[in-house]
């Protein structure tokens, strides 16, 4: 059964040497940005991520229209969708132990709440705290997007490489 996304995988595909290494280095410069910004451990933001994503209603994108309310930490606060740490591991293949873990960091340095039902939910006060990041994550979007505006379309042949 052929993917609903061919025409945008052929296109990936035709311009992969465009775009690849513009995503390589706009990827390995927001690791190294969260690699400081979590003293090193790539975990804490992967299990951050995973519970932002997988616990917000799927209205959830209107709430991050507006770059300037999200970090500022006046987004209304809406009711989540339920996660607890059994969730996380098996979504992100992270052992149960470890996200005990770093979810326990997460809780000492404000990032994340636990509810007494084990219920866990990503701080207000994180995309606050994390604004350097998200400037980080914003550059490699901008620069992906410029590379996808500057490959030809699908039926235009790629220019050779000079």
């Amino acid at each position: 059964m052929p993917s609903r996304r061919a025409p945008q995988d052929a296109f990936i595909k035709k311009n992969f040497r465009t775009v690849w290494p513009v995503h390589l280095a706009g990827f390995t410069r927001l690791l190294v940005q969260l690699r400081k910004r979590f003293d090193g451990d790539l975990d804490l933001p992967l299990v951050l991520a995973v519970i932002g994503s997988r616990t917000q209603p799927e209205h959830w994108a209107v709430e991050l229209m507006d770059l300037g309310i999200m970090t500022s930490g006046s987004v209304p606060k809406s009711r989540q969708l339920p996660i607890n740490i059994q969730s996380v591991a098996e979504y992100s293949g992270i052992p149960r132990e470890t996200v005990r873990r770093k979810v326990a960091i997460l809780q000492e340095r404000g990032r994340v709440t636990r509810a007494a039902d084990g219920r866990l939910a990503v701080a207000q006060s994180t995309a606050h705290d994390l604004e350097d990041a998200t400037g980080e994550t914003i550059d490699y979007l901008t620069s992906l997007l410029m590379a996808f505006q500057a490959c030809p379309p699908l039926d235009e042949p790629i220019p050779p490489k000079s």
